[in-house]
């Protein structure tokens, strides 16, 4: 299972963004709980998609194991306990990638990676409660200052610098001649804005000021519900640790494969002998680095403790509870049962059809009720000439609530191939609305066509013109073409 990234960037220009509801920002006196003004509600979802999302956008999707989360979300309701301002509804859902990382939607779910529960249960160092603590009160302090609803309002803002950047390197290119390589990528990464390019909804996910207020609130939090504010520390530790792995990955691809520079799926590649390119490419991550790495991140926790909590109050790590449930039969049986996921998922990818059936096999509750588990046992029952499996399989997971993107669409495109083109535009336009993707857009645009219906194939292709997204743009035009 694949690590997915997810960085954004905007373009200055004369945009402007709102970093974070409230006018909230790091005190340089007292404390940040003290100072924050929430907003009077927070983001109702009518569907658990668009609860889940941007989870169920992955096809990794989301885990159901209430007998494990059960723990985590203890946390965070102790942690919530503590705010004095309006609630939201924050409940904790697994995911089944193997990274040390955490994430929450706009609904307030909170997801924990498998790979994080795996490096709690592998480091005995870090066992304690106060540490998980942490992570969920990171995550709980972005739906408190409603950082969640201000991203979504920057997704336009940051599709338009998407196109910008694309055709901004091609009027770079345009210029002849090396001479011109320097001025032409110093303009256009003058027109982005420093300023703004670092301190709105960019690197990743989140802004600097966004993580930091999260990190201060998340202190705040957790000294308030009686847990060791001390423990934030290991957790950055760790941050830093993986960081500093990515650098050395990153370091070693480029004297493979060259220059690049990626944000989300926009990414800009520089050959060896394009100085243009290269100049813009250079220019991009050299800002990229201004972004909250967990270096930056432990620096503006530890100043903010110093200035916050010059005194602190003992209070004893709690490791008992948390070495428990990582060694609890529930947590032991789901990180096994994630390994062979892990290990079905590279057979599918390397279409190992035996040993993917093999391994698939080998998987037991709660992993083989995912819609991931889902997709890999469709993918190989199709492979393998099952095909009455396989749309079984497909059926089933696509009537899901918390069906992914990868399945809704397979689905759809399942029932145009069968000729119930009525039936796919009308499942495909639900789950777009349910779940708030436009990725949608150009399978829909590919089944109406092969229904005939060339209104409402030109109605979404308006859609995809008007997202301001390019790539969207892109592949609506492709989806238009290939029937």
């Amino acid at each position: 299972m694949k690590n997915f990234i997810r960085i954004s960037t905007a373009l200055g220009l004369s945009l402007t963004l709102t970093a974070c509801v409230g006018g909230s920002e790091v005190p340089t006196k007292g404390r940040m709980i003290d100072q924050v003004h929430p907003p009077a509600s927070y983001p109702q979802v009518s569907t658990t998609q668009a609860q889940l999302s941007p989870a169920n956008n992955n096809i990794s999707g989301i885990l159901r194991a209430p007998d494990i989360t059960a723990y985590p979300q203890g946390i965070v309701d102790r942690l919530l306990a503590t705010w004095t301002g309006p609630r939201p509804e924050a409940r904790v859902w697994l995911v089944p990638e193997n990274a040390f990382t955490s994430d929450v939607s706009v609904g307030g779910a909170i997801f924990l990676n498998t790979g994080l529960i795996q490096y709690f249960h592998n480091n005995r160092d870090i066992q304690k409660e106060d540490a998980l603590a942490f992570v969920l009160a990171h995550e709980l302090s972005h739906i408190l200052l409603g950082h969640t609803a201000a991203q979504r309002s920057n997704k336009a803002t940051k599709n338009y610098a998407f196109s910008a950047m694309k055709w901004g390197t091609v009027i770079g290119r345009a210029a002849a001649g090396a001479g011109a390589a320097g001025s032409a990528g110093t303009a256009l990464l003058s027109s982005m804005g420093a300023k703004i390019f670092t301190d709105t909804a960019i690197f990743p996910s989140w802004s600097r000021g966004q993580e930091e207020e999260a990190d201060a609130l998340a202190i705040d939090l957790m000294a308030r519900a009686g847990y060791s504010i001390s423990a934030a520390s290991d957790v950055m530790d760790v941050l830093v640790s993986e960081d500093e792995q990515d650098e050395q990955k990153e370091a070693t691809q480029e004297k493979t494969g060259g220059k690049s520079f990626t944000q989300d799926n926009f990414t800009l590649k520089a050959n060896a002998d394009d100085a243009i390119g290269g100049a813009l490419v250079d220019g991009l991550n050299t800002v990229a680095q201004q972004h909250p790495h967990s270096k930056e991140r432990r620096s503006a926790l530890a100043a903010y403790l110093r200035q916050a909590y010059p005194v602190r109050t003992h209070v004893t790590l709690s490791r008992a509870p948390l070495q428990a449930w990582v060694n609890s039969r529930p947590v032991i049986t789901l990180l096994s049962q994630i390994d062979l996921l892990d290990k079905a998922s590279d057979a599918v990818t390397s279409k190992q059809w035996s040993d993917a059936k093999q391994f698939l096999s080998r998987i037991g509750r709660p992993v083989n009720n995912s819609e991931y588990y889902a997709f890999l046992a469709y993918e190989t029952a199709a492979a393998t000439g099952q095909k009455q499996l396989a749309v079984r399989i497909l059926s089933a997971a696509a009537q899901r609530d918390d069906v992914t993107f990868q399945i809704a669409t397979e689905w759809g495109m399942q029932l145009s191939a069968a000729g119930r083109t009525e039936n796919a535009e009308k499942y495909m336009a639900t789950e777009q609305e349910a779940m708030g993707n436009t990725g949608f857009l150009p399978y829909r645009i590919s089944n109406a066509l092969k229904g005939k219906d060339s209104i409402t194939a030109a109605k979404l292709m308006a859609q995809c013109a008007a997202s301001g997204e390019d790539a969207l743009e892109n592949q609506c035009a492709a989806a238009g073409k290939n029937q």
